[in-house]
Order: structure tokens, then C-alpha cells, then sequence
């Protein structure tokens, strides 16, 4: 069986990924509760899932039997140890200088991302978008849902062929509305809006 896909094939590997990561995350640390009357673990346990369905389907749809394009990594296993070992040191950085550790690993996303648009343009989009789910996981907290919002849908942008500072801006736009509406007003979700440095 051969990848007749590429993109596709690291997509749905993506997916399956994050899906598993954050389905069974959720239901270890926090109470899953039921359909009427959700736990906290509920909604990401359930979108977990469904990610996880679509990695499989998308993964599933770039395979092919017989022929197919041999798989290209953008990527080597030192660029994997270099990225542990950038994640690691920055991890003792933090306990040593007392930094919080949502900002250390923000920052040592960071790096990474500017090392591989450097370094390895092949792998651009693969990087930004695993890292501006990062970057809105880690900033919801300091940075609110207006600045999480904004890494996620800039970054994200950016890591496609062609950037538009006004496509992306409507997308903020709106991604910031349906979310406030959503998940504050609608479900009542404590998440708070603006950084902690205005609340």
C-alpha cells in the first residue's frame, strides 16, 4: 500500500493526532458527565472523537493499493531532536527563572516556527497549524479569547500559500463572534474574553 496523497496522508495523521490526544486528555482528567447534564470533559472528549473520525477517513482516502507517490517527509528525525531538545530546555529555563510555563512553551513554539519557515519551508504549513492550535490552547488563559482567536486564525493563515490581510481579518471577525456568542452567552462558559492585564 502506497500514499498516492501526501497532503492528504499528513492531514488525516494530524487529525487522528490531536484527536486522540485531546479525546482521551479529557476524559482522564476531568468528569465527562452525561448528554443533559455535560462535565467539563464532554465537549472535547466529543469533538476528540469526531477529529479522530476524520483523520481516519482523510487518512484512509490518501492510500492507495498498487502504485502511488512514495511518501516525502518535509522533516528528518534531527529536526524531531531538535525540537525536544528546544521544548526541554525551555522547560527548565522556566522552572529556573519561576516563568509560567504557558508562556515558555508559547515561546518555544515560536522559535520552532520560525526555524522551520527557515530552515524547512517544505514543512510550513504542517508547522503553523499544529502550532496556532497550540498557540490558541496555551494563550486562552493569559491572553483571553480575543488574543487566542487572533494566533490561531493569523498564524493558521499564514501558513497557507497566500496570506490576505483582509480575508484573514473577516475570519477573525466572525470566528471571534461565533465564538463569543457560542461559548460565553450561549453555554455560559467561563472563558474570559480580554487579557488578564485588562480584566
Amino acid at each position: 500500500m502506497k500514499i498516492k496523497n501526501p497532503k492528504d496522508f499528513w492531514a488525516g495523521l494530524m487529525f487522528l493526532a490531536f484527536g486522540l490526544f485531546f479525546a482521551v486528555w479529557a476524559s482522564l482528567h476531568y468528569q465527562m458527565g452525561t448528554a443533559v447534564r455535560m462535565g467539563p470533559a464532554y465537549f472535547p472528549a466529543l469533538l476528540g472523537g469526531l477529529l479522530t473520525v476524520l483523520g481516519g477517513i482523510v487518512l484512509a482516502g490518501s492510500l492507495a493499493v498498487g502504485d502511488g507517490e512514495k511518501l516525502k517527509l518535509p522533516f528528518n528525525i534531527i529536526d524531531l531532536a531538535i525540537v525536544v531538545a528546544i521544548y526541554v530546555v525551555a522547560g527548565y529555563a522556566a522552572k529556573f527563572a519561576g516563568i509560567s510555563s504557558d508562556w515558555v512553551i508559547v515561546g518555544a513554539t515560536a522559535v520552532i516556527c520560525v526555524l522551520a519557515i527557515r530552515f524547512r519551508p517544505d514543512s510550513r504549513a504542517l508547522v503553523l497549524i499544529s502550532a496556532a492550535c497550540l498557540f490558541y490552547g496555551y494563550l486562552m488563559k493569559p491572553a483571553g479569547l480575543v488574543g487566542a482567536t487572533a494566533a490561531l486564525v493569523f498564524v493558521s493563515a499564514f501558513g497557507g500559500h497566500e496570506f490576505k490581510w483582509k480575508e484573514a481579518i473577516i475570519l477573525y471577525a466572525l470566528l471571534m463572534f461565533f465564538s463569543w456568542a457560542v461559548f460565553v452567552k450561549g453555554l455560559t462558559l467561563p472563558f474570559p474574553i480580554w487579557p488578564e492585564f485588562m480584566s
